[in-house]
């Protein structure tokens, strides 16, 4: 932005100065006033040009008039007359001239005053504007920042948004996996049941295993012969026996191993869910995993049920051979 230029001093003019323009106006018979003597000097302060020009009137003595030829009584009362008049004109006419030297004098120190005030005025309007100027540089350089600073804000809330999004789906994630875990202890329940069920089985084959032995040892005390026989098909059973032992042993291991493993992918659900923007397709392949494990498990216990089924429906003669 421009500046205005400080306007220069006026030119100090000297008392001596304005004394030799009035009286070279004078002397080309020219009245001095001040706006004669300011043309003749060319510069310098009006007010300062008025203090030296009523300075000089007030130095200079008036010119000495020619008495007037008349008779000695006209003059003699004459004289008197103006000499009163005169008195009384020159008193005040003094009088003026020294309200008007003094109205000079004060409007001379005024006008200083005044110009002086105009360049404290125009020092003041530059340091203003130089102020306005840094103010306006410094407020483009705010503008700038709050506008970083709306950019940061909305990439804030940008990123606040996807982290609520994520969350939300992290928060779906979790009921499924909840649903999933309901799901794996229903499951776990139908399996324990089956458990239970396939303990019955075993029970009632374990009677009509004591009902078959207390057959066989009636048929050993009539038939000695198939001692032999008895004692082995005997040793039979009891292996079957054990052997379906150790198949539902196997299977309640294995069965409580699914439900800790499926408890375990519980916890490791729940902890993953604090993480979920980052872990959320490794619990969804470890639930999908529990379901086919669960599935591995519900036919492995099905065809148990039918495997049990089958022997049970089976004659008696094939299950001794057996």
């Amino acid at each position: 932005m421009s500046r205005h230029p400080t306007a220069p001093p006026p030119a100090e003019i000297t008392f001596e100065q304005v004394a030799a323009a009035a009286e070279n106006l004078e002397g080309r018979g020219a009245e001095p006033t001040l706006p004669r003597v300011c043309e003749h000097l060319g510069a310098g302060s009006p007010n300062r040009i008025q203090r030296h020009l009523s300075a000089w009137r007030a130095a200079r003595e008036p010119a000495p008039l020619p008495a007037p030829r008349l008779p000695g009584a006209l003059i003699e009362a004459l004289e008197r007359e103006l000499a009163q008049h005169a008195d009384s004109a020159l008193a005040r006419g003094q009088q003026l001239a020294e309200e008007a030297r003094a109205d000079a004098a004060s409007l001379a120190e005024l006008g200083e005053a005044l110009e002086q005030r105009v360049l404290e005025q125009a020092a003041r309007l530059e340091a203003a504007e130089q102020a306005a100027e840094e103010a306006r540089s410094h407020r483009d350089q705010l503008q700038g920042e709050l506008n970083q600073l709306r950019e940061r804000l909305e990439s804030e809330q940008r990123e606040s948004r996807e982290h609520r999004e994520a969350l939300l789906q992290a928060r779906q994630q979790v009921e499924m996996l909840r649903e999933q875990l309901e799901e794996a202890a229903q499951a776990r329940a139908a399996a324990e049941r089956q458990a239970r069920g396939a303990e019955a089985e075993r029970v009632k084959a374990e009677r009509s295993q004591a009902v078959a032995e207390t057959q066989r040892d009636s048929a050993l005390a009539q038939v000695r012969e198939k001692a032999e026989q008895q004692a082995a098909l005997q040793k039979e059973l009891q292996a079957e026996r054990a052997r379906q032992r150790q198949e539902v042993a196997e299977l309640r291991a294995e069965h409580k191993e699914r439900l800790d493993a499926a408890e375990r992918a519980r916890q490791e659900a729940q902890k993953q869910a604090q993480e979920a923007s980052q872990r959320a397709s490794k619990a969804e392949i470890r639930a999908e995993a529990l379901q086919a494990t669960q599935a591995a498990l519900k036919s492995r216990m099905d065809a148990l049920q039918v495997q049990q089924r089958q022997r049970s429906m089976r004659p008696r003669g094939e299950q001794e051979r057996d």
